[in-house]
């Protein structure tokens, strides 16, 4: 039933309800950032197809997975929940493949973690990409790149808290049975919301 009430909600905020609930530390270092996006993996159990268990692996967990984008408003609401992939997508293709591109406007911006690179596909849509910087081949950074690190690192832990409560849910945070496979969209779906 949650499942279906949801989505009447009105989810995606407004640029100006991001605007007007932005905290201080958004709004002095990051003030056009509409969203926080990062991708979490759910844990399933093997699939006993083999192009299943093919389509699920994720090198980056070891494990069977599905994968879904969340999206976090500056003041910690989510805002955004893609529906479930397959666990060996990348973040990129479910950034492009999730209809989440369209919900943003020119003069936004994402903030996201190192590993979208996505700043092509935002780029043409007048919207700007808040990653942390990479070290461009020397050993060291920059000062002024270290002191960018450290501020999206400060704003982004509100992300990263998110996912950890979304898992807390007792129904989500082992491996979830290949019996519920049509059902893990609307559970994390909810978890997400709740």
């Amino acid at each position: 039933l949650m499942y279906v009430k949801f989505p009447e909600l009105p989810v995606w905020l407004s640029r100006r309800t991001v605007n007007r609930c932005m905290p201080p530390c958004f709004k002095k270092w990051f003030p056009t950032t509409r969203v926080i996006i990062d991708c979490t993996e759910f844990f399933i159990n093997t699939p006993s197809s083999l192009a299943r268990q093919s389509a699920t692996w994720s090198s980056y967990k070891s494990h069977n997975t599905v994968k879904c984008l969340i999206g976090i408003a500056p003041h910690g609401h989510v805002t955004y929940v893609s529906s479930v992939f397959e666990g060996s997508i990348s973040d990129r293709a479910i950034t492009e493949q999730s209809g989440f591109l369209d919900m943003l406007d020119r003069g936004d911006s994402v903030m996201a973690d190192k590993g979208f690179d996505i700043q092509d596909l935002l780029i043409t849509r007048g919207v700007r990409l808040n990653i942390p910087p990479f070290k461009k081949g020397h050993k060291q950074m920059c000062p002024e790149d270290v002191a960018t690190t450290k501020k999206i690192a400060a704003v982004r832990i509100h992300v990263e808290r998110k996912m950890q409560r979304i898992k807390m849910f007792k129904i989500v945070s082992g491996e979830i049975d290949n019996t519920m496979f049509d059902s893990i969209e609307p559970l994390v779906f909810v978890c997400a919301m709740l």
